[in-house]
């Protein structure tokens, strides 16, 4: 896990809000997102640089809230001031950047955190609302070859480690390119933990006939490449993406600290020479025919002990009119090889693991046909009206395995009497969910299958197979647990973050309905909407990463001391907390 940096405590001191702004009663209910009132409150506040103290001036600072359709961006004026006006009683978010500077939310605490809201009442005026901008980390070094020398041209990235649709993954966090002296140097960073790859392009990446030969083609650059394979008779040399120290993984990479504001210099390496092989084969229908369109792709399986290692160089080829293929100047290492056709609206894919040590012939390759979901939606009659024109809703049937990137998936529009087919299910385990349209008031509250709730309960998909009979019913009676956070001395807390997941370990799985979060606003009240009716610990925590209450150890480390919330459809429970300081 990324380790708790004591210095971004200085992040706290970018937010404060000033004593002038009003506190809302302790008994003021919360309000729908759908209501509003007259627009008359006011945010007003200015921003400076961290270490100076300076004013900066054209830094942007952006307001969002459901009250507020679109959001509202300002620039500050040449004393680092700004203020929104004409705002409606509402929640709101808001953050201020500058390049060259670390972005913060206001209230934010660590890296990627989620800020605090502001809670503004009708014809509320908010001053003060200040923001102390650090200046970005940097990382700088110097990238060479095997003998020493320099490697200008070399595209650098620099990586870590975040929570994407509640999976861990390494993902891009900034990039340079090498300069005549191999040097790179990438600035705005967030405080943190990174790791650095590097991956040669054109004349340097020494495809083709031995070292710097011109023709090999490659199927790098986290895109396709591939191509006609090289002479066979030729070496295949080429310099394979590395990480910092230079290695070939990222589970054996080495990461690199950066503090608020630091700059972290001579994080030098060399790239790997390394023997790279042809990998060539053909691609068939289900029903043994040759595949005459689509593509295949080569994605490292790389892993580490903290989390998904998943990015990297994807190397890749067309399938011919004839069903063959072939991918060149594959560095060695363990791959997972995915096929797929041309055909959005009936896609035939296929999955399996390639080991690469030298040149691979006569790669099989069989297409799979998905299958396909049907049923109907469902609104029982309630306070909210039901959607008038159905087919603007749109159901997907999402993969519950976080590695399933197949392709997109279908989209499909219910029909106006409500029935629906979604096509082109690939095989594996999937999830049916509303997609957004049309579904303004209403939330999902089953998924049966023959009378069987489905909900959160995968559902497996052969190849071929048809389900019927599926119903997705929807409910308006939306849940609510809110309350305040306050320490010992009964003084509202802002700094941690109400964590709200089901007493069902079952559920605890990535973008689970039953696990969510709230930052407590500026009077120390919260507010989570939208759970499924169920039993919930509520407790409050102060995550080192965004996402981090996804993870089944996390969670389990939280129900110490937990207090306990039952919901039922439509309930709205007052549940305060408590915080040592």
């Amino acid at each position: 896990m990324v380790p708790r940096f004591a210095i971004v405590v200085a992040l706290l001191a970018a937010c404060a809000i000033s004593p002038e702004a009003q506190q809302p009663p302790r008994d003021t209910p919360a309000q729908p997102s759908t209501t509003t009132t007259a627009a008359a409150g006011r945010i007003a506040g200015r921003v400076v640089a961290a270490d100076t103290g300076r004013p900066i001036k054209r830094a942007r600072v952006f307001l969002s809230a459901a009250e507020l359709p679109g959001g509202r961006g300002i620039l500050t004026d040449d004393d680092g001031g700004f203020e929104f006006s004409d705002l409606p009683t509402g929640r709101y978010t808001l953050y201020a950047s500058k390049s060259g500077f670390i972005q913060l939310f206001y209230g934010q605490r660590r890296p990627l955190q989620a800020g605090t809201p502001l809670q503004l009442l009708n014809g509320q005026q908010l001053k003060g609302v200040d923001f102390a901008l650090p200046r970005g980390g940097v990382i700088s070094g110097r990238v060479s070859d095997e003998n020493g020398d320099v490697m200008p041209g070399v595209a650098v990235a620099i990586l870590r480690y975040q929570y994407q649709q509640g999976d861990r993954q390494l993902m891009p966090a900034g990039r340079a390119q090498t300069d005549d002296r191999g040097v790179y140097r990438v600035w705005g960073l967030n405080p943190g933990e990174y790791y650095i790859s590097a991956t040669a392009q054109g004349e340097n990446s020494g495809g083709g006939r031995g070292r710097g030969g011109q023709d090999g083609a490659r199927g790098g650059g986290r895109g396709r490449g591939g191509g006609l394979a090289p002479d066979e008779d030729q070496d295949q040399l080429m310099y394979a993406p590395t990480y910092y120290p230079g290695v070939g993984s990222v589970a054996d990479a080495r990461s690199v600290t950066v503090g608020v504001s630091q700059e972290v210099l001579g994080v030098d390496f060399g790239l790997q020479l390394v023997r790279t092989a042809t990998i060539s084969g053909h691609v068939e229908n289900p029903n043994g025919s040759r595949a005459t369109n689509g593509n295949i792709t080569l994605t490292p399986q790389n892993r580490s002990g903290t989390g998904r290692g998943n990015f990297g160089t994807t190397y890749g080829s067309r399938i011919d009119g004839y069903g063959q293929f072939s991918i060149a100047n594959v560095p060695p290492g363990l791959y997972t090889l995915r096929a797929r056709n041309n055909d959005r609206d009936a896609p035939l894919t296929a999955s399996q693991p390639l080991s690469v040590s030298g040149d691979v012939d006569g790669v099989a390759v069989v297409l799979q046909s998905g299958g396909s979901l049907a049923g109907t939606i469902v609104f029982p009659p309630g306070s909210t009206p039901a959607p008038t024109d159905l087919s603007q809703v749109r159901l997907s049937a999402p993969s519950a395995d976080p590695d399933d990137n197949a392709g997109p998936m279908p989209n499909p529009r219910v029909n106006k009497d409500g029935t629906f087919t979604i096509d082109g299910v690939t095989v594996g385990t999937h999830f049916v969910r509303p997609n957004g349209g049309g579904l303004r008031g209403w939330n999902l509250k089953s998924v049966t299958v023959d009378g069987r709730d489905v909900t959160d309960i995968p559902i497996a998909i052969r190849s071929g197979q048809r389900i019927s009979n599926i119903v997705v019913t929807f409910t308006d009676k939306v849940t609510e647990i809110n309350g305040s956070v306050t320490d010992a001395q009964g003084n509202a807390v802002t700094e941690s973050t109400v964590l709200a997941f089901s007493t069902n370990s079952a559920v605890w799985r990535p973008q689970s309905r039953q696990i969510a979060t709230a930052r407590p606003d500026q009077t120390g009240m919260f507010r989570i909407r939208s759970l499924p009716a169920g039993e919930y610990y509520v407790v409050t925590v102060d995550p080192s990463e965004q996402g981090e209450w996804f993870d089944p150890t996390y969670l389990d480390q939280h129900r110490g001391g937990a207090a306990r919330v039952t919901l039922g459809d439509g309930d709205v429970k007052t549940q305060d907390l408590r915080v040592s300081r």
